[in-house]
């Protein structure tokens, strides 16, 4: 039997308050934040990232930028160094193809 839209939106904003007040019992079970945080080092981490993120489709805390129960992972742009990188390669690959198709070229003649 197939749900209605207004069956699966109920379902939906039910499973959502179930959800927040399971993360709200967590943080209420917490031990005191007075403690310093060591700040675990994650092969994604971005200094603009925040500790705590929330899945956009699920809202489950998110690990490392993945969330463990859809998969989704959260968009983080390329440093700049890295990119710059990436163009001067790919520059220096097609002006050696650009050379050798040159090359080519007068050779047919």
């Amino acid at each position: 039997m197939k749900k209605t839209r207004q069956e699966k939106r109920e379902e939906e904003a039910k499973i959502i308050a179930e959800m927040d007040e399971a993360m709200q019992e967590l943080n209420a079970q917490k031990p005191s934040e007075s403690a310093p945080k060591k700040k675990k080092h994650t092969p994604i981490a971005d200094e603009n990232m925040p500790e705590k993120l929330h899945c956009k489709r699920c809202k489950t805390l998110m690990e490392n930028g993945v969330c463990p129960t859809c998969g989704f992972t959260v968009y983080i742009p390329m440093q700049k160094e890295k990119r710059n990188r990436i163009k001067v390669v790919v520059t220096a690959v097609l002006m050696a193809v650009f050379v050798v198709l040159f090359v080519i070229m007068q050779f047919v003649k």
